[in-house]
C-alpha cells in the first residue's frame, strides 16, 4: 500500500510537495506549480493553512533516496521568449509553447493581471533549468 508522507530530498520548505509527487508519481515541481498558483488566486490563507496542517501532520519519508519515475519539467533553455517557462511546459505537455504563451497572455491581460504575473515569476524560480545533456 503506497503511503503519503513528508518527502526528505525533494523539499523546498516542509516536503510536502515533493511527499504528494511521490504519492501520484508526478513531477513535485508540477505540484509546486499547481500550490502556487491555487494560493495566489484563492487569497494566500487557505492554502497557506492547509500545507502547514500538511507539514504538522504528515509523517516524514524514509531516510533513503527514494527516485521517483516520471516525467521532469525543466525550463527550456532553448525554446524561451523571457525565461523558458512557456517552452518547458509546451515540451511537458507536448503542446507547442505558442499557444502556452497566447493563453497566459490572453488570461493575464483579461482576468487577473497581477496574480498571473506573479504565477509566472515565481514559475521562474520553481521550475529547475534544463540540463545542458537534457
Amino acid at each position: 500500500m503506497k503511503k503519503l508522507y513528508r518527502c526528505r530530498w525533494d523539499r523546498k520548505l516542509g516536503g510536502v510537495c515533493g511527499g504528494l509527487g511521490q504519492y501520484f508519481r508526478v513531477d513535485p515541481t508540477l505540484i509546486r506549480l499547481i500550490v502556487t498558483f491555487v494560493c495566489i488566486l484563492s487569497g494566500f490563507i487557505p492554502i497557506i493553512l492547509a500545507y502547514i496542517i500538511m507539514w504538522a501532520v504528515l509523517p516524514e519519508g524514509p531516510p533513503t533516496y527514494v527516485e521517483i519515475p516520471c516525467k521532469k519539467l525543466y525550463r527550456s533553455l532553448t525554446d524561451k521568449k523571457i525565461s523558458g517557462v512557456c517552452g518547458g511546459l509546451g515540451k511537458y505537455f507536448s503542446l507547442d509553447p505558442t499557444i502556452i504563451r497566447a493563453g497566459f497572455i490572453l488570461l493575464t491581460f483579461t482576468t487577473f493581471i497581477v496574480p498571473l504575473a506573479l504565477c509566472y515569476l515565481i514559475a521562474t524560480f520553481v521550475i529547475p533549468e534544463e540540463p545542458a545533456n537534457h
